[in-house]
């Protein structure tokens, strides 16, 4: 490897990241279209508006390795192996403290065992490429994208309170703020993939290289934008187990910020 290049992503990363993206495609877009007929095969019980909506992730997961992959050099990537770690990490907690609770089972042991591998599969690259930039790894930045800069910090603040509320106090967060109605396993694993977008977006206000935000990009369209198509599917849940309209309206709200937001950034930065 030249001391010259940035360091790219070794056979075994894009290995991974490869069997990881079909895992969560397959998975993903079973639980987003054919929801009722798979509701048995997770572990703690969901209904099919929450299964779309964990589909969504597994889908947007899909979209963030195929970006990693396509980005190529580690120092642009990392960001979504982070992302993908801490994600499952939060994930396998909140699976083996169900488990634990209810004397475990093959199913939910399954599902557990694989949320653990993917989260250490993920922190592994971290520690095998390391997080530090190498002085071949500094690649040429710009000025600071002030659009981008601000949507970012706009979104951790949002994501990261939601994520923490929904993860530390599930009850508060159920009857304050969730516009329906989940089982608390549910609406951790969502504050996971909330927690680990925070990071995500925190990491991207501050970056100059347009290719190393770009790469987030496609992970913050996806899961927003099916999060709406699975909400407009299920309005009739929405309308009956919302807190209030306004809970429902700022929920909208975010979602549609976010996925507008990361679809103008991603083709604004292709020019």
């Amino acid at each position: 490897m030249s001391s010259k290049r940035p360091v790219e992503l070794g056979r075994e990363a894009r290995l991974f990241l490869l069997f990881l993206s079909e895992i969560n495609l397959v998975t993903g877009a079973l639980f987003f279209v054919y929801p009722n007929l798979v509701i048995d095969l997770w572990p703690w019980p969901v209904k099919a508006l929450a299964m779309r909506f964990i589909g969504a992730i597994f889908l947007a997961i899909t979209f963030g390795c195929w970006s990693a992959l396509r980005a190529k050099i580690w120092q642009r990537a990392k960001i979504l192996a982070l992302v993908g770690g801490a994600f499952f990490g939060i994930t396998s907690i909140v699976s083996t403290v169900l488990a634990a609770s209810q004397g475990g089972g093959y199913g939910i042991s399954a599902w557990t065992g694989y949320f653990l591998a993917a989260s250490l599969g993920n922190f592994y690259l971290l520690y095998r490429y390391r997080w530090s930039r190498r002085p071949q790894d500094r690649l040429g930045g710009g000025p600071s994208w002030t659009v981008a800069r601000w949507f970012f910090r706009i979104q951790t603040i949002v994501v990261g309170g939601f994520g923490s509320m929904m993860l530390l106090l599930p009850d508060v967060a159920q009857h304050q703020f969730w516009p329906w109605l989940v089982a608390t396993p549910t609406l951790q694993m969502f504050a996971g993939l909330f927690l680990a977008t925070c990071l995500a977006t925190g990491w991207a206000s501050v970056q100059t290289d347009i290719g190393r935000i770009r790469v987030l990009l496609p992970l913050d369209v996806i899961f927003p934008s099916l999060a709406l198509l699975a909400v407009g599917i299920h309005w009739d849940v929405i309308s009956s187990q919302s807190p209030s309209a306004l809970v429902t309206g700022v929920w909208v709200f975010i979602y549609a910020f976010v996925a507008v937001g990361s679809s103008y950034l991603y083709f604004s930065s292709r020019k």
